[in-house]
C-alpha cells in the first residue's frame, strides 16, 4: 500500500502574471471561469504516479495545456453564399416531399 503523500497541487495566478496581456487575461478568465478560485488562481492537481516529482511534471504539463487551449483565438467564420447546385437540390427535395404528401391525400373513386 502506498503510504507516502505524492499528490501535487499547482496554483497559478493569472491576474497577477506579468506575461499575459490584458486581452489574454480576459480570455483566460472567461474560458476558465469555473476553474478559477476567488483570488483568480487556477488550481491543477496530479496524483497519477507514485513519484512526487513525476506528479509535479504532469501537473505542470496539464497547466500548460490548459492555458494554451484557453488562449487560442478561434478564426472568424467567413460568410458564404450557397451554390446554385445546393439551392436546386434543396428545392428538388422540397418538391418531391410535397408531391409525396399530395399523393397521400388524393382520393381515388374506383
Amino acid at each position: 500500500m502506498n503510504k507516502t503523500s505524492s499528490r501535487v497541487e499547482i496554483f497559478w495566478n493569472s491576474a497577477s502574471s506579468p506575461t499575459l496581456t490584458d486581452d489574454q487575461r480576459a480570455r483566460l478568465q472567461g474560458k476558465l471561469a469555473s476553474r478559477l478560485t476567488t483570488d483568480g488562481s487556477i488550481r491543477v492537481v496530479a496524483s497519477d504516479m507514485r513519484s512526487q516529482t513525476r506528479n509535479r511534471e504532469i501537473a505542470e504539463e496539464r497547466l500548460g495545456d490548459l492555458i494554451a487551449r484557453s488562449l487560442v483565438v478561434p478564426r472568424k467564420r467567413r460568410a458564404t453564399k450557397p451554390t446554385r447546385a445546393s439551392k436546386e437540390a434543396r428545392l428538388d427535395t422540397k418538391r418531391r416531399h410535397s408531391n409525396k404528401k399530395r399523393k397521400r391525400s388524393e382520393r381515388s373513386f374506383d
